[in-house]
């Protein structure tokens, strides 16, 4: 039985993910995360796409650590998020220190609990700004979940990080998603939190990129 669990922010990549998870796989858990972040309400849109999609388990954790930590326009309430676009090369104000081990960390401890095999994470080409969303950092993270696995020593099943969008547009996973019916007026995306969304900022202006003509 194939069976995967997924990191669902509440946005349109991990709905996206979501979505393709449950045509992909027999059995879809979703995990997703209170770290404190400015954008809290995404939580809200995730718990109500993982009922849409009858996920096995909605999974939240809370992650007080970057309660501690500052310097992140998503963590730091003294740091605007920007509306110019991210930089070219260099990590943007909104990265927060290494949110996808911790994410991918907390999701391969279930993973080996409910032996799932797959943990899907929805980063793509326009992330790469972020470290923690390059493909060496995911064949990196796979390693090192392998390594450390009762699911892999005990019984030689390899836990995957499943990212199929790697190298995919933000239009492109819009697209796929489209095809999947993925609910998009039921995401967020917005990183100043607001209802509605800002609009300004670059995550609400890629947002508008992608889904234009689809919503």
């Amino acid at each position: 039985m194939k069976k995967a669990i997924v990191l669902l922010s509440g946005g349109m990549d991990s709905a996206t993910l979501l979505w393709l998870a449950k045509r992909e796989f027999d059995k879809v858990w979703a995990i997703s995360f209170d770290y404190g972040q400015r954008h809290q309400v995404e939580l809200k849109y995730a718990k109500g796409l993982a009922e849409l999609a009858e996920v096995e388990e909605h999974i939240i954790v809370k992650l007080p650590i970057y309660e501690s930590i500052k310097g992140s326009a998503l963590i730091d309430e003294s740091v605007e998020v920007p509306s110019e676009d991210y930089p070219e090369n260099e990590p943007p104000i909104t990265t927060v220190p290494m949110r996808n081990l911790n994410f991918l960390s907390i999701a391969s401890a279930f993973a080996d609990a409910l032996e799932i095999d797959h943990i899907g994470i929805g980063v793509h080409a326009l992330d790469t700004p972020y470290p923690d969303c390059r493909p060496e950092f995911i064949t990196s993270a796979e390693s090192a979940i392998n390594a450390g696995s009762i699911l892999t020593a005990k019984k030689k099943v390899r836990i995957h990080v499943w990212a199929p969008f790697l190298g995919m547009s933000k239009r492109e996973i819009a697209l796929l998603g489209k095809e999947l019916g993925v609910p998009y007026e039921k995401t967020y995306s917005c990183y100043r939190g607001t209802e509605p969304p800002c609009g300004e900022c670059p995550t609400c202006r890629q947002r508008e990129e992608a889904l234009q003509g689809i919503l």
